[in-house]
């Protein structure tokens, strides 16, 4: 990870976490209040105009829960919002990318049909109105369903995906009308001496394991295996377009380690037990065992962590499953899923 994230003590979590419910609360608190700048940043410039709001981020960090807050925090103020993902602009699986080994190449944008993309936007602009087919991810291709979308003068259309600030995504809407977002893990927990037990990436991770399991019956070992190809998509084509953003979301909770400790170590204990990610799921063991457990009760359904552990008020399984299909990238049917959002 790049140096100079700024750290979180386990000292201090360890402290803090003396008074559970005070700490997690102090902790949504500071996501709240930094999102809520971010709908007031993106209420003062909506006017007569529609406006695109382009929110990536790296897989785990939270895009989609932070894209239907931001919907909610417009639509309070009088604005009207719609939200669009990016995942429904996949190409079929005939025609994705493929990596050098012969595998599908789902992390690159050009799995995405931006043509297509670039025509909605352009009706929408144009026309107010447009619609597009629901990608079916069981059956890796564009669905018969159809998503109807309206942007009348004065709206707010949010586009999250992984590629939503590449300029290739936003070729066709002038600048003025584009609010950009990136929002992602951007601290690490480490100790009194400044050695680092948890890296941004590893607390994605953890996030990325609990949440393929809740959603898409996925081992910790299946989601390690994919590990590597998803943080070289993010490499390649994700990081590379932070500094075009507009605003910067951190949405780190240090509470985290503390509510997911339990879970995650039963996780990672079994990844170790075969395979080859033995080294790698005894450190994130031996990371998670440095913070004490806090129960899960105290957070709210309207929280973001609960986008990884379930009982979201914005995600669920159902509408996860309406949303993005089985899994955030195509696979074929009866396969686990192949990468991840």
């Amino acid at each position: 990870m790049a140096a100079g994230l700024p750290k979180i003590l386990v000292e201090d979590v360890n402290r803090r976490a003396a008074d559970a419910k005070q700490f997690f609360q102090e902790c949504n608190a500071r996501y709240e209040h930094d999102l809520a700048q971010v709908v007031e940043d993106i209420a003062q410039r909506a006017g007569r105009h529609r406006q695109f709001i382009l929110l990536a981020g790296p897989s785990a960090s939270g895009k989609t829960t932070t894209s239907l807050k931001l919907k909610a925090g417009l639509m309070a103020r009088g604005i009207r919002a719609v939200t669009v993902s990016l995942d429904d602009f996949f190409k079929d699986r005939a025609e994705t990318p493929l990596q050098p080994d012969g595998k599908p190449d789902y992390e690159s944008p050009a799995a995405l049909d931006l043509d297509l993309f670039t025509q909605v936007t352009e009706e929408l602009l144009e026309k107010e109105k447009a619609s597009f087919p629901i990608f079916d991810f069981k059956l890796a291709r564009r669905g018969e369903k159809m998503r109807r979308l309206e942007l009348p003068q004065g709206s707010v259309a949010v586009v999250e995906g992984l590629h939503a600030l590449n300029p290739l995504v936003a070729s066709c809407l002038p600048d003025e009308r584009v609010f950009r977002l990136y929002v992602s893990v951007s601290s690490e927990f480490a100790d009194a001496d400044g050695n680092v037990l948890l890296s941004a990436r590893d607390i994605r991770l953890v996030r990325r394991v609990l949440r393929d399991y809740r959603f898409r019956a996925s081992s910790a070992a299946h989601t390690l295996e994919l590990w590597e190809d998803v943080c070289r998509g993010e490499d390649a084509f994700v990081r590379p377009f932070k500094p075009l953003a507009d605003r910067t979301l951190d949405t780190v909770f240090a509470c985290e380690p503390c509510l997911f400790a339990g879970m995650a170590l039963w996780h990672f204990e079994s990844a170790w037990e075969d395979g080859p990610f033995t080294h790698e799921a005894r450190r994130l063991v031996a990371a998670m065992k440095q913070f004490p457990r806090i129960s899960q009760r105290v957070i709210p359904p309207a929280c973001l962590l609960r986008e990884f552990l379930g009982g979201s008020l914005y995600l669920n399984k159902k509408t996860i499953r309406r949303r993005r299909g089985y899994g955030s990238r195509p696979h074929a049917a009866g396969q686990a899923p192949a990468t991840g959002g």
